[in-house]
């Protein structure tokens, strides 16, 4: 024999395993256990038979031959066990359902949904008829398969000449293409390739329920069957987990009757990385299956091993896992064949609902794409429909349902020009075909209108939505599904236009339709609750959307598989409850993360929802002033709007307003004029003059104005949005009142409290139609309380605060930024009545919100930190004073080092505690350093530098040094006399310290 090289068989990769021959076993017994690609050693001596007594504890000791023959023989069985071991890992689907790989055992408790559907394909593919194409796709491949391996492929080619319908089983436990090529399709859930296999999962299936109907009364005698499988840890842990529960095997599951053959399946396993399992299965207390299952020793290839095989999808209970009280280094997992699963975990019904539907197609392919479509798996759905289509002649009548498919799943994938091009071809082929009066056009016209309305493009959709609908109320009962549907979609576009009651109204008819009609954990349900949902987030009643967003995942997430798009549009939407609702930006990033996990896996990456979830995150950002955040996660969205959407679209405007937004708060007010500009210009192309999204843009211009104190130019596009909603919306509008309010605010900006006041009570006129404690109600109560606090009522000041808290209070969660706003409110009138304890009491709740919502970095907890210092200051309490000013620059320095004027008034602030502690020295220090950065940052002769300057001057009196003192006061001086006139109080008041060289000014 040759030498053998150690160290190479020690850094072989751990998943390939060597098969060791030995002329003799000395050398390398005390390595084999340093060596774990090594899991079979035979030796092979002529001359002696080797009795070593350490060779003996090694599991492989029966493999000594002096017989070329019999190693020979041994070699090649243990390499065909081995091989089936390897080719059917247990392993198990995850919450998340990610890219499937190699799978053998389904974990039903968490994937109950994915084994209904891939056993209705499995069933669609068994009971479809079998043909010749049938089986020259399963022969073509393997061929593409196995082009590489001549001995495969003439195993092919043997297959083709020879295969007889009464050798299917034979072939599939041979070692060889069929069974490797098959149970790979089937354990990683390869819809393709399990529909190429089709053929021979059709004969495997047929000869053994034939077996199974004629071994009835034998079968009956069996109890107990056995399987021997090597497990890799992870593996083995989640089955640990399931004991109690169900798993499914996804391919044909070959088992033993006798133990020992078992257990030989066990050999070679490496503890580092396999546990050898023993399963042991009841099926003696089943009455009845659905499962075939028969004794194959006749039929197999390895007709001694007393072989048992169960079909596809087998249900099993784990009663037990527990070390094998016979080798404590095996360990045996019970379990118990049972029937009827559906009925267990609730999915009976829709499961038979779907499949009355599945028989409504009149091909198995158009079938397939159905499931597909069903699953969120768009692109196989339309690959199927293509495959069907290129069965019929262009103009067959049955190519417009399949064009309506494919279309229907382009719109559903966001690629609305292709599915207007398919729905147009649809339409055109019943029409041509069938004439106008067919009954399925309605249900054309309906999809057309939801693509419209989806493009925005809302006169078109409801032009189709009413052709649907006139049809359907004369042709069909008033509770049809498809009136159903319709009604839905009227609600959805009502809701677009801003019209929630009626919205609701149409929701709730289509959901009584659907309820007599469907089993309740139908996902079309869902679908309703979650356009209903979204209705009561326009209005602002959080709770009522929260509840029924909910409703809507419980059923998705019992009727789809997790990976569903329609499960990452609830998350999406759950997400932007726990936002505006909640204030809990930590746990809407954290549903916005699992909606796009899932809208990255099951979508094109430029699917405009994804866009959406970019969108939200970014909101999320800019909420919490990580501004460079929040404008990456638009311009993501903007990206990928712009390569699937028209440039009209209202998606992409929305996606530009966010952008502006992102500005408006950096108080970069020419690029938000710029982006919002943008954002009109896209609008006056695509919708009519007088409409409500261009109000709001308006409204949000108006706002960027107000923010550069322009209010000539904000009320006059304050003016230009209340004008258009009062057109175009009932007077009961939210969006209505919010401009009353805007108004109201340049009003009181301007010191003109009465038209403020005006318009506030305006305001709340009209949102008294709306729902009770309405968040916008709040902010109006708020905006009066502001008024109020200004002219120094405080007492309605506080008055209006407390209204506006209470409601917040009701309608928002007790940790939301907008109740920590209120606080801060409240907190100021209490200082201005001088209740130093309270106003604290209240800015410390107010902080507490706050930094439970925004980073500790925010600009609005800077803010905090500066007005609980100056109320301390103004305590006398300069040690807690000093404190908090302290933090608030601290924040400064490190997170907005560019906020000149911010940094500057906190240094002053600062300085300010000192000289009141009459620390002269470290006030000047702190006077001076606030000095150096105004004289940066400010135009040289802006009135701060002269107060500053005063100020110094005041130190250094303080100090003794009176020259510099009257240089301070004179630079002062020289900037006031620029900036005021001669009798200006600055003027007078430094030229009387000037005056006097001994006078020390306070």
């Amino acid at each position: 024999m040759m030498q053998i090289d150690v160290s190479i068989i020690s850094h072989l990769l751990s998943p390939i395993c060597v098969f060791l021959i030995l002329s003799s076993h000395q050398f390398i017994i005390s390595l084999i256990g340093q060596l774990p690609p090594i899991r079979f050693v035979y030796t092979y001596n002529i001359n002696q038979t080797d009795g070593d007594k350490k060779f003996q504890e090694y599991a492989t000791v029966q493999n000594i031959f002096n017989d070329k023959q019999l190693l020979i023989g041994k070699l090649i069985k243990d390499i065909k066990l081995f091989s089936k071991q390897i080719s059917t890992p247990m392993t198990f689907f995850n919450d998340s359902d990610e890219a499937i790989k190699e799978k053998s055992l389904k974990y039903l408790s968490k994937e109950s949904q994915y084994f209904m559907y891939m056993n209705l394909f499995i069933e669609t593919l068994l009971h479809s008829p079998q043909s010749e194409n049938d089986k020259n796709d399963f022969i073509n491949v393997c061929q593409e398969d196995c082009h590489d391996n001549d001995s495969y492929l003439k195993r092919i080619d043997k297959f083709e000449r020879e295969y007889d319908t009464s050798t299917a089983i034979n072939w599939y436990t041979q070692d060889t293409f069929l069974y490797r090529l098959l149970n790979k399709a089937l354990r990683c859930q390869d819809f393709d390739r399990i529909y190429k296999s089709r053929y021979i999962i059709k004969e495997i299936y047929k000869q053994l329920k034939n077996l199974y109907e004629n071994q009835s009364s034998e079968l009956k005698n069996i109890q107990t069957v056995y399987r021997g499988q090597l497990m890799t840890n992870n593996e083995f842990k989640t089955l640990q987990q399931t004991e109690g529960g169900l798993v499914s095997i996804n391919f044909f599951y070959s088992t033993t009757s006798e133990k020992s053959t078992a257990l030989c399946f066990i050999l070679g396993a490496n503890e580092e990385e396999t546990v050898p399992v023993l399963f042991e299965i009841n099926i003696n207390r089943t009455t009845s299956t659905t499962t075939p299952f028969a004794k194959i020793e006749n039929l197999s290839c390895m007709n001694d091993e007393n072989e048992i095989l169960f079909s596809m999808d087998c249900i099993l209970r784990v009663d037990l896992v527990e070390k094998y009280v016979e080798n404590n280094e095996i360990y045996l997992v019970k379990l118990t064949l049972i029937n009827q699963y559906e009925e267990l975990n609730g999915l009976k019904k829709l499961k038979d609902h779907m499949k009355m539907k599945i028989a409504n197609h009149n091909h198995d392919l158009s079938a397939l794409g159905y499931i597909m479509y069903s699953m969120g798996y768009y692109q196989k759905a339309i690959h199927y429909s293509e495959l069907r289509s290129k069965d019929l002649t262009p103009n067959d009548p049955l190519n417009s349902d399949l064009y309506n498919n494919i279309a229907v799943t382009n719109h559903c994938q966001g690629n609305y020009d292709k599915a207007l091009h398919y729905f147009e071809k649809a339409l055109n082929l019943r029409i041509k075909s069938c004439g106008e009066d067919d009954p399925r056009i309605p249900k054309l016209y309906n999809n057309i209108a939801l693509l419209y309305c989806d493009t925005s493009n809302y006169s078109d959709a409801l032009n189709y939505y009413e052709k649907a609908l006139n049809i359907r109320l004369t042709s069909v009962p008033s509770n049809d599904s498809n009136i159903a549907t319709t009604f839905n979609n009227i609600g959805l576009l009502h809701h677009r236009n801003g019209k929630y009651s009626d919205a609701l109204s149409y929701h709730e008819m289509a959901l009584n339709i659907r309820l007599k009609s469907l089993p309740e954990n139908h996902p079309v349900i869902a679908q309703i609750y979650n356009k209903t949902a979204g209705v009561y987030e326009s209005q602002g009643t959080y709770t009522e959307a929260l509840i029924f967003y909910e409703k809507a995942l419980k059923i998705l997430l019992q009727s789809l598989p997790g990976c569903h798009p329609h499960i990452a549009t609830l998350y999406n939407n759950i997400g932007t409850i726990y936002k505006n609702k909640h204030g809990n930006y930590s746990e809407a990033l954290n549903y916005y993360q699992k909606a796009l996990d899932i809208r990255l896996k099951s979508l094109p990456e430029n699917h405009p929802d994804t866009a959406t979830i970019y969108n939200n995150v970014g909101l999320i950002h800019d909420k919490q002033g990580h501004y460079f955040e929040a404008l990456n996660y638009f311009e993501k969205a903007l990206n990928v709007l712009n390569r699937t959407l028209p440039e009209n679209h209202q998606s992409i405007h929305m996606t530009i307003r966010s952008i502006a937004r992102v500005y408006r708060s950096q108080e970069n007010y020419t690029e938000a004029l710029n982006y919002y500009e943008k954002a009109l210009k896209i609008l006056l192309k695509s919708s009519p003059e007088n409409h409500a999204d261009i109000a709001e843009l308006y409204n949000s211009i108006a706002t960027v104005y107000l923010g550069q104190q322009s209010y000539n130019q904000a009320l006059n596009y304050f003016e230009k949005a209340l004008s258009i909603l009062i057109k175009s919306s009932p007077l009961s509008h939210a969006h209505i009142a919010r401009l009353y309010s805007n108004v109201g605010t340049i009003h009181h900006e301007n010191s003109n409290y009465s038209e403020a006041l005006y318009h506030f009570e305006q305001a709340l006129t009209l949102l008294k139609y709306s729902p009770e404690n309405h968040p916008e109600m709040a902010t109006i109560y708020n905006n009066i309380g502001s008024v109020y606090n200004k002219k120094g009522n405080y007492v309605e000041a506080l008055n209006y605060y407390e209204n506006a808290l209470s409601i917040l209070l009701k309608s928002l969660c007790e940790d939301h930024p907008d109740i920590g706003d209120i606080y801060y409110n409240i907190a100021e009138v209490y200082e201005g009545q001088n209740d130093y304890p309270q106003a604290l009491n209240y800015f410390e709740k107010s902080l507490n919100i706050l930094l439970k919502s925004f980073p500790g970095s925010h600009a609005h907890v800077v803010m905090l930190y500066s007005n609980i210092g100056l109320v301390h200051e103004k305590k006398c309490d300069y040690c807690e004073a000093l404190n908090y000013f302290e933090k608030a620059l601290s924040i400064l320095l490190i997170s907005l080092p560019d906020n000149y004027g911010e940094i500057a008034t906190t240094i002053l602030n600062i300085a300010r505690v000192y000289k009141s502690r009459e620390n002269y020295t470290e006030a000047l220090n702190y006077y001076e350093k606030a000095l150096s950065i105004q004289l940066k940052s400010l135009s040289e002769n802006d009135p701060d530098i002269i107060k500053t300057y005063w100020n110094i001057g005041n130190l250094y009196c303080y100090l003794g040094n009176r020259g510099k003192a009257l240089e301070e006061w004179q630079k002062a001086l020289d900037i006031a006399l620029k900036s005021f006139s001669s009798d200006h109080r600055w003027v007078i008041a430094l030229q009387q310290k000037l005056a006097s060289v001994e006078y020390c000014g306070n």
